[in-house]
């Protein structure tokens, strides 16, 4: 848009004005169109998670759940996400010990978070979008093919590459990782077997 001369005159200037103003609203909405008709194309939604490292060996689901709560907005330490999951009191160490999904489920009761539903399976992909779409992560457990098993945290989807985004605790892991859906569920070094999803609603 070409600058408005400094002494033009006040009628021209206003419908110049008023023209420019139509230029400029026609191309936001034409940007803002093509952002929406873009993100509908490509059907992709990542969370903004900020995914924590396991403090001890057995904490993939306290560091995992806390990663959630902390996406709520709940601040809490994952030792004192520890006491909270096994009903201890607070302010006291916790012990470095293995837990399940309804233990995640009772530290997000203690802290007042609604704490989802847990299925002994994977959930669909058309439901990993929803939660994603309604800004719920899930905690997803896996089963190790060598034996073990370890809890995540999901926090995003790609429909055009048909991707899952996991987050992994593991201290030597990469944090922030990526696959087909396919092969979140079940590849040659772990299955997809449990998932807590609903957590906030």
């Amino acid at each position: 848009m070409s600058p408005t001369p400094l002494h033009a005159p006040r009628q021209r200037r206003r419908h110049r004005l008023a023209a420019a103003s139509l230029i400029l609203a026609a191309a936001l909405t034409a940007t803002a169109a093509s952002a929406t008709a873009a993100s509908a194309a490509t059907g992709k939604n990542v969370l903004n998670i900020s995914m924590q490292q396991q403090e001890n060996t057995n904490w993939c689901w306290s560091a995992s759940g806390n990663t959630i709560a902390s996406w709520f907005g709940y601040k809490y330490t994952q030792t004192q996400f520890c006491n909270a999951a096994f009903n201890r009191a607070q302010g006291s160490s916790c012990p470095n010990n293995q837990a399940t999904l309804e233990d995640d489920q009772t530290a997000f009761n203690w802290m007042g978070l609604s704490a989802g539903t847990v299925t002994s399976s994977s959930i669909s992909y058309s439901s990993v979008q929803r939660q994603i779409d309604a800004k719920q992560p899930m905690m997803a457990r896996i089963q190790w093919s060598s034996g073990g098993g370890h809890a995540e945290v999901l926090y995003g989807y790609d429909t055009s590459k048909s991707w899952v985004y996991w987050g992994d605790p593991w201290p030597d892991d990469t944090r922030y990782n990526w696959a087909t859906y396919d092969y979140y569920r079940s590849n040659s070094d772990f299955s997809w077997t449990h998932t807590l999803y609903g957590i906030g609603a």
